[in-house]
């Protein structure tokens, strides 16, 4: 490994060297292995006629009868009908409209927003629309009940997280501008312990379509990682506890980047968290966490095969394991089933999707009862589905 030091003003320091050569492309390794061969995903159901423009998809038990309902968000730039799909428990689902006009939605985020136990909705828009918070009567009927952010923001993305410890989540808001003469900045809209979102935190100018909320130093606090998308710098912000950020961010990665897709897991089972990055540009990259806030150089992950736009993260094959869930654009996505060890990182790769459209997201859950997790994919261009988890010849 090529020798790397940590400075606290000025993060992870490379090795003086090109770009290209900082990065050290290791090839994770790739090979067959009995898990991998046992799950394939053939057996797809589309949620739709056609395709329009969806940008996320977001799953959780919406009605409280025990199975996983999904959230469509859907527009982009052009106004649509954001649709929930309650689940019968089988994996059938009946659609509905979200009670709202069309909205330019790029995401949308399930979390218990007011403490009573149901699952409400945050739905961000793309300028100038607003971003609507919707509370959930505890059956699964939501209601309008306010705005957070600014409608001028040209939000991408957004997470939920309890970044001060008082049990309500925050909104963590990406706002992305590819235009140098319009910087853009991310935010943290804290919770005021009722569901409103009063309170604005900005971070360093930061164009953004993706943030990995996690508590990547392991001391009980949710750090964020927001990842570049259009030619900059990558940086990780260490939470003070009450959900602010005083210390210089660390950079992460190439001073030049375009990352769509991130998440954070220990991939390697050594207690540190990982950072998974999707580059639409170079492809995907492992940063192994060592420790003491600090992070190895990155491992390619498979053949750069198709930009990659999303990526979840879910033990696929049920052997105990975090695997990676991999959507493309144009090309068939992969499942990266992991078997790694502290020592070295190793995958086996299996294929899924029909290589349509853009997958902006997905969203990973056991949706028709038989114990394994699937994949919802929410593309552009063409119609979302689900791809079922099963055994190899049986799906």
């Amino acid at each position: 490994m090529i020798p790397r030091e940590f400075s606290p003003s000025r993060g992870l320091l490379w090795p003086r060297c090109s770009q290209f050569a900082a990065l050290l492309l290791l090839l994770v390794t790739a090979g067959p292995a009995w898990p991998a061969a046992e799950r394939t995903f053939e057996r797809v159901r589309l949620l739709e006629p056609k395709g329009e423009t969806s940008a996320g998809a977001s799953l959780g038990d919406i009605d409280r009868d025990g199975d996983l309902d999904i959230v469509l968000a859907k527009g982009r730039h052009w106004p649509l009908d954001n649709l929930i799909l309650r689940n019968d428990g089988k994996g059938n689902f009946t659609t509905e409209k979200l009670p709202a006009a069309a909205d330019r939605t790029y995401s949308a985020a399930l979390a218990d927003l007011n403490g009573d136990g149901s699952l409400d909705l945050v739905v961000s828009n793309d300028r100038p629309d607003r971003k609507v918070i919707y509370l959930n009567d505890g059956r699964g009927v939501f209601r309008s009940a306010g705005t957070f952010g600014r409608p001028e923001w040209s939000t991408r993305y957004i997470t939920v997280a309890d970044l001060n410890g008082d049990a309500r989540p925050e909104i963590i808001v990406a706002n992305r501008s590819s235009n140098p003469a319009r910087p853009v900045t991310c935010f943290v809209c804290l919770n005021d312990g009722q569901g409103a979102f009063p309170t604005e935190i900005s971070l360093p100018t930061q164009s953004a379509t993706i943030i990995v909320a996690a508590d990547l130093d392991a001391d009980g606090k949710i750090d964020l990682f927001v990842p570049h998308r259009d030619g900059g710098q990558s940086l990780i912000f260490w939470n003070d506890g009450t959900g602010r950020f005083p210390t210089a961010p660390v950079p992460v990665g190439p001073k030049e980047s375009s990352v769509r897709a991130a998440v954070a897991a220990d991939l390697d089972g050594d207690g540190h968290l990982d950072l998974v990055v999707g580059d639409a540009n170079t492809g995907m990259f492992v940063y192994r966490g060592e420790g003491r806030r600090a992070f190895a150089e990155p491992q390619a992950l498979g053949e750069k095969s198709g930009a990659p736009y999303s990526v979840g993260v879910m033990d696929m094959n049920r052997d105990g394991k975090p695997d990676l869930v991999v959507g493309r654009q144009e090309a068939r996505g992969s499942v990266f089933f992991n078997q790694s060890s502290p020592q070295k990182l190793h995958f086996s790769e299996t294929a899924w999707g029909d290589g349509q459209g853009a997958v902006y997201g997905v969203a990973l859950g056991d949706l028709d009862g038989d114990g394994w997790p699937d994949i919802v994919a929410a593309r552009s261009e063409a119609p979302n589905g689900i791809w079922f988890n099963g055994a190899s010849g049986k799906n």
